[in-house]
């Protein structure tokens, strides 16, 4: 399995990881705001379908350097979606704010035991630019390698460190297709 986002059709990104279980302690790194800081960002999760998912972005809790100029408007901000599914300890589906005037995106992500651990699919639809696919690309993927970092009881790398070269692959991969 490989560790890169893939496109199976032009508005989706999928990526998987294989991380260790239990399942239930990469649900509670998915929902809990303690632990989902640590790796993406600070925020309560409703339990309910159709309550609310905040998403507190603070990179300076994932990297040691300040936000890049120009990803200044991304970097640190506050933002709420919906939950469009919540079956613990499976599957959490949401809305993703995408910005000012502009339809929201959704993200699904599924988790099944395996049996070395637990696999964790992640899949990001309604995504319409090459420069929106390749950002959340190398998010997706760096949030999830920190994710993996915790799980396995290592530090998490830095994020700038490992997102900016990734965006710029990721970049170059979608600019040829």
């Amino acid at each position: 399995m490989s560790d890169q986002v893939t496109y199976p059709n032009p508005t989706v990104l999928e990526i998987f990881r294989d991380l260790p279980g239990p399942i239930e302690r990469v649900w509670d790194y998915l929902t809990k705001s303690e632990l989902r800081q640590k790796w993406l960002c600070a925020g309560d999760v409703s339990p309910e379908v159709g309550g609310p998912i905040v998403f507190d972005f603070d990179h300076t809790r994932l990297s040691a350097r300040p936000t890049p100029d120009t990803h200044k408007g991304g970097g640190d901000h506050h933002m709420v979606g919906e939950i469009r599914a919540y079956d613990p300890p499976h599957h959490l589906a949401f809305s993703w704010p995408s910005g000012e005037n502009e339809a929201p995106t959704e993200v699904v992500i599924r988790l099944t035991e395996t049996e070395t651990g637990v696999r964790l699919h992640l899949r990001h639809e309604k995504l319409m630019t090459n420069e929106y696919k390749s950002g959340a690309s190398a998010g997706w993927h760096t949030h999830l390698d920190i994710l993996g970092d915790l799980l396995n009881d290592r530090p998490g790398r830095d994020f700038w460190d490992h997102f900016l070269p990734l965006e710029q692959d990721y970049k170059a991969m979608l600019d040829e297709a």
